[in-house]
C-alpha cells in the first residue's frame, strides 16, 4: 500500500503531461485562427478605406460636373451621361428621367430686404401674378431666391436655405414670430418675409455640417410641427421631410419616436410667455435636452373639412397658465390681390388673421426647378435623435410616395394645364432676359461658376491621386488591385472629359464630347417653345 501511494505522483504526472500538450496545441490553434481573422479584418478595412477615397473622388467630380452643367443650360440632356460617376445610385435611379420642363428664372436677391407696408406695392410687381394661377412650385422658386439660395440633394431634391444662416449661425426655423390659436389649431405667424411659404408648406431638416434647409411641399397647414409640454414649458419642433406626401395627416404623440426627431429640433419657451413673440423667450440650447426629457409629446394632427388641423397643447390649459389669455381667431386664407400684396407680413385684426395661401399641389411639381442652384450636396446626413432609425415602413412609404410623385409628373407634363404653365414660364423668362442692364453681370456669374468648377476639378484630381498612391502602397491581391486600377482609370477619364469641356465649349467650330452637331445643338428653351406652340 505504501509503495502504491509513493507511485501515485509519478502516475499522475504521466497522465497529465499529454493533457498539457493537447491544451498547448489547442491554444496555438486558437492563436493562429485569431491572427488569420485579424489579417482578414485588416484587409477588409484597407479595402473599405480605398473605396471611401474613391467615393470622395466621385463626389468631388459630381460637384464639378454640376457646376459645368449650371454654366451650360443647353446641356440639360447630358445629365444621364454622368450616371457612371456614382455606381451606387440605388433606389433613386428611377428619379433621373424626370424632365426639368419648367425652369424658374429668379429675380435678383435682396439680402437686406425688410417687409413693411411701404414695400407691399413693389413686392407685388416682383413676382408675376400669373404664377398664382399655375398652381405649382414656381412661386416658391421665384420668391424665395431673394432671401436665400437653392441647393440640390440626392434624397430630397431641391432644398432652400435662408441667408439668415450666414449672418446668424444660431438661426432656427419657427423662432421669429408668435403663436395664435385658430379654427385650424395652433397657427404660426411669422415675422420673416419668407414665412408665408416655409412655415406653412413643406418641411425643415437639420443637415449635418450645412445647417437648416427647407424641403418644398404641396399642402398648406397652420404649422408643420411636433409639440411637447410639461407644467412649465411648451416646445415645438419642425416635422421631418419623411412626413411629406402622406395621404392623411394623422400624427399623434408617438411621432417623435416613429420619425426619430432629435432634441436639436425643439424650441422651448416658458408657458407664461407663449403668446408673446417667442425669440427673446426661447430657452438656451444647452438646456433643451433636459427639458425634452421632462416633457411629454402632445402632437395631434387631423383632417377636418378637408383642411389640416394642427393640434397640440390644450387651448384652455394654455390660457390658464399664460400671463395674458388669448382669444381663438379665424383664418382667412386666400390668393387674392390683397392677400398677395401682404404676403410678407401677417395681418391680425381682432379675431381674424389674413394669410396668403396659394394652391401649389400641381401633379407636375417634380418637373419644376430653379434656374440657379448654388451647390449640389449629394447624399446628406440628417441630424436625428440617434436612438434608432426611422421606422422601416415609414421610410418605405415615403419612398413609394416619391416614386408615384415622379411618375405623375412625367405623365402630367403633356397635360394642357402644364403646357399653359410652361408657356407662361417661358414668357416670364423672356421678360427677365429683357430687363435693363444694371442687374447681375452674366459674364461675372459665368466666371464665378467656372472658378467653382475648377476648384471642384482640383479636389477631384487630388482625391484620385491619393487613391492611386494608396493602391501602390498596399499589398493587394491581384484581383483587388486590378479592380482598384479599373475604378481609378474610370475616374481619371471622367476628370479628363470634364476638364476638356470648358475649352471645347469656347471653340465654336468644335463639338463637345457627346454632342451631335450644330443642327441638333439648338437650345432647350427654343425646343420647348416650339413644342408649346405646336400644342397651342
Amino acid at each position: 500500500m505504501k509503495r502504491f501511494i509513493s507511485l501515485f505522483p509519478a502516475l499522475a504526472t504521466v497522465c497529465l503531461l499529454p493533457c498539457c500538450d493537447l491544451a498547448k496545441l489547442s491554444v496555438d490553434g486558437e492563436k493562429r485562427k485569431l491572427k488569420q481573422k485579424v489579417a482578414q479584418l485588416e484587409k477588409e478595412r484597407e479595402e473599405a478605406a480605398l473605396d471611401a477615397e474613391l467615393e470622395e473622388a466621385r463626389r468631388q467630380l459630381a460637384i464639378a460636373l454640376s457646376e459645368h452643367k449650371e454654366g451650360d443650360p443647353v446641356g440639360e440632356g447630358e445629365l444621364a451621361d454622368s450616371a457612371t460617376i456614382d455606381s451606387n445610385l440605388g433606389e433613386l435611379v428611377e428619379f433621373e428621367d424626370v424632365p426639368r420642363a419648367i425652369v424658374v428664372e429668379e429675380p435678383p436677391r435682396n439680402d437686406d430686404f425688410r417687409a413693411s407696408e411701404g414695400t407691399a406695392v413693389a413686392l407685388e410687381a416682383t413676382v408675376p401674378a400669373t404664377l398664382l394661377n399655375t398652381g405649382d412650385h414656381q412661386i416658391f422658386f421665384a420668391e424665395l431666391s431673394r432671401f436665400g439660395e437653392w441647393l440640390q440633394t440626392r434624397d430630397y431634391g431641391f432644398v432652400w436655405q435662408p441667408t439668415s444662416l450666414r449672418t446668424d449661425p444660431a438661426w432656427r426655423p419657427y423662432t421669429r414670430g408668435r403663436w395664435v390659436n385658430s379654427d385650424q389649431g395652433w397657427t404660426w405667424l411669422s415675422d420673416e418675409p419668407f414665412g408665408w411659404a416655409v412655415y406653412h408648406y413643406g418641411r425643415w431638416i437639420l443637415v449635418a455640417q450645412h445647417g437648416w434647409v427647407w424641403v418644398p411641399g404641396d399642402d398648406w397647414a397652420p404649422a408643420w410641427v411636433s409639440w411637447r409640454q410639461n407644467d412649465d414649458y411648451l416646445g415645438w419642433a419642425p416635422l421631418p421631410p419623411e412626413t411629406l406626401y402622406d395621404e392623411v395627416y394623422d400624427y399623434d404623440p408617438g411621432i417623435d419616436l416613429a420619425y426619430d426627431v432629435s432634441p436639436d429640433y425643439y424650441n422651448f419657451v416658458p408657458v407664461d410667455h407663449f403668446y408673446e413673440p417667442v425669440y427673446s423667450h426661447c430657452v438656451p440650447r444647452e438646456t433643451v435636452i433636459t427639458i425634452v426629457i421632462r416633457t411629454r409629446n402632445v402632437t395631434r394632427f387631423s383632417m377636418q373639412d378637408n383642411r389640416v388641423h394642427c393640434g397640440g397643447p390644450d387651448f384652455a390649459w394654455v390660457n390658464r397658465h399664460a400671463s395674458r389669455p388669448a382669444r381663438r381667431c379665424q383664418i382667412d386664407l386666400g390668393i387674392g390681390r390683397d392677400h398677395f400684396a401682404h404676403r410678407h407680413h401677417h395681418r391680425l385684426h381682432e379675431n381674424r388673421v389674413q394669410l396668403f395661401a396659394p394652391r401649389v399641389d400641381a401633379s407636375w411639381n417634380a418637373a419644376v426647378c430653379p434656374s440657379r442652384v448654388a451647390r449640389n450636396l449629394g447624399r446628406v446626413e440628417i441630424v436625428r435623435a440617434g436612438k434608432r432609425e426611422i421606422k422601416r415602413d415609414l421610410r418605405y412609404r415615403h419612398h413609394e410616395a416619391r416614386v408615384r410623385r415622379h411618375e405623375a409628373a412625367r405623365e402630367a407634363i403633356e397635360s394642357p394645364e402644364c403646357q399653359v404653365a410652361l408657356r407662361n414660364n417661358q414668357q416670364q423668362r423672356r421678360n427677365v432676359e429683357e430687363l435693363p442692364d444694371g442687374e447681375e453681370n452674366p459674364v461675372e456669374e459665368r466666371q464665378r461658376r467656372r472658378a467653382r468648377a475648377a476648384e471642384g476639378l482640383r479636389a477631384t484630381t487630388e482625391a484620385v491621386a491619393t487613391a492611386e498612391r494608396r493602391v501602390e502602397e498596399r499589398k493587394l491581391q491581384p484581383g483587388a488591385r486590378e479592380e482598384a486600377r479599373r475604378k481609378i482609370d474610370q475616374a481619371e477619364k471622367e476628370v479628363a472629359v470634364v476638364r476638356e469641356s470648358p475649352n471645347t465649349r469656347r471653340n465654336g467650330g468644335e463639338l463637345r464630347p457627346g454632342r451631335r452637331g450644330d443642327a441638333e445643338n439648338s437650345s432647350v428653351e427654343d425646343h420647348r417653345a416650339e413644342m408649346a406652340q405646336q400644342q397651342a
